[in-house]
């Protein structure tokens, strides 16, 4: 039986949730935007979010218990 952890899979289709994601003040201003991985999973989904930012082209990071959207798609150079 093959098991499936509740980040690896989406839950939910919620195009209001995902519409006001989408519409934050640092989406228009190419800024960053975190979210909550449980949220994410719980309103929209991995696979439907990931979509969503290869189609605006922007990138997306895991780090810890966030999900890092990056409203752009210019090179990041980490620093430190």
């Amino acid at each position: 039986m093959l098991m499936q952890t509740p980040f690896e899979s989406p839950t939910a289709y919620n195009p209001a949730w995902r519409d006001r994601l989408f519409s934050a003040e640092a989406v228009r201003r190419t800024g960053v935007v975190r979210q909550k991985k449980g949220a994410i999973h719980r309103e929209v989904g991995l696979s439907l979010l990931r979509a969503e930012i290869e189609a605006r082209g922007f990138q997306l990071f895991d780090v810890g218990t966030d999900y890092l959207i990056v409203c752009h798609s210019q090179p990041i150079k980490r620093l430190a």
